[in-house]
């Protein structure tokens, strides 16, 4: 097992005891997510044991909803079945059965680390019942409303790809589908976070779910904007038609049609880079609420700041990078931050997570930054 991010440097203790389960949750989530296993192992106690599982689950909600062989509706059945085994606090070993028998047969043959998690869906959902239940039932809540809104995104996307492609038509749209995937495990965190802690009283909590959303929609649209080019190439495009329309396109998939004329490529250069912008300054918007969201956590809460500041400055420097949003589209490599800076965020972050000025000051610095890149 990958020990705890702050144990190597000696800091804190180490959390999960030696059974069995438990060990196979942990290290198939370093194999199935290195980025989030990095601010998951920041936690301990039975905040680090829940969303620990609640990413698990949702995990094995997003592999099926991503699998390019599964017609829509089997993924709506399938999507169901799991989202059964949550619907009580018992999590029945029949519902937990049943879906994994409904999983496809070519997956019992694969090596790959999200099959095999979904395989091993017998291991991870009985832990959840060794929680309270103040951390047990935000889970499953979040794991049932997920299954809903992946299942009825999977069904859109099947239609729209017949035709070619999947698009999205409106902001609204995009917002819906960011809050299925991302914003509720910002009301997930929001729920973990206050019974975790007595020092989230429900006034604090409240002025948290005011913004818990906006949260989680900060990782996913800077997400989407860094990895529009790689969605492309999967016919799926996220940024919004409407956006699109504004800048000339008729469609957001036209973007990625670069004429062959110089005159002709710099106007759709410029054209392309002003919608690419309009999401960056989106993704801003939404990590503003994301600090301000993160300060309302106490600072004596080092761990939990810290899962939060992670993510959070590494997408803001991922921002940075993309400036007004032509550099996605200046060369054949992914914009992405380096292992360096990765590290520096870390030090820096850990140093002064109590310290509301200076995350404030950090990072407006990197929003100024990026201002001066766009200019």
């Amino acid at each position: 097992m990958m020990s705890n991010i702050l144990d190597s440097i000696g800091v804190g203790e180490n959390v999960l005891d030696g059974r069995a389960a438990w060990k196979y949750a942990e290290e198939i989530l370093l194999q199935v997510s290195r980025t989030f296993a990095l601010n998951i192992n920041v936690l301990k106690g039975k905040l680090h044991k829940s969303i620990l599982l609640a990413y698990l689950y949702l995990r094995i909600a997003d592999t099926v909803e991503d699998d390019p062989d599964m017609k829509a509706s089997e993924k709506e059945i399938v999507l169901g079945l799991f989202a059964d085994i949550f619907r009580t606090a018992d999590l029945p070993e029949e519902a937990v059965a049943k879906f994994e028998r409904s999983l496809p047969e070519s997956w019992r043959k694969s090596e790959h680390p999200y099959m095999n998690l979904c395989l091993h869906t017998h291991v991870v959902v009985p832990l959840l019942k060794e929680l309270p239940e103040v951390y047990a039932a935000p889970v499953r809540a979040v794991t049932i409303e997920m299954c809903r809104g992946m299942a009825k995104f999977a069904l859109r996307q099947e239609a729209a790809l017949s035709s070619g492609w999947f698009t999205l038509e409106s902001v609204a749209d995009l917002d819906e589908y960011c809050y299925y995937v991302a914003g509720i495990v910002g009301k997930l965190l929001s729920n973990l976070f206050a019974a975790d802690t007595c020092l989230i009283g429900d006034a604090r909590k409240a002025e948290m779910q005011k913004l818990d959303v906006s949260f989680g929609l900060a990782l996913q649209v800077a997400n989407i904007v860094k990895d529009c080019i790689e969605d492309s190439s999967r016919r799926v495009c996220f940024v919004p038609e409407e956006i699109c329309r504004r800048h000339g396109f008729a469609h957001s998939y036209e973007m990625f049609n670069v004429p062959t004329d110089a005159a002709a490529k710099a106007d759709f250069d410029k054209r392309r880079a002003a919608v690419m912008g309009e999401l960056v300054k989106k993704a801003w918007g939404h990590l503003d609420d994301a600090i301000a969201y993160t300060k309302l956590i106490p600072n004596v809460k080092m761990r939990t700041r810290l899962f939060c500041l992670w993510p959070l400055f590494m997408a803001a420097e991922n921002m940075k990078l993309i400036g007004d949003g032509s550099s996605l589209f200046a060369s054949e490599k992914k914009v992405k931050i380096t292992r360096d800076t990765v590290k520096r965020i870390i030090k820096s972050t850990t140093l002064h997570f109590y310290s509301d000025r200076w995350i404030e000051k950090s990072y407006a610095k990197l929003k100024s930054e990026a201002e001066t890149i766009k200019s």
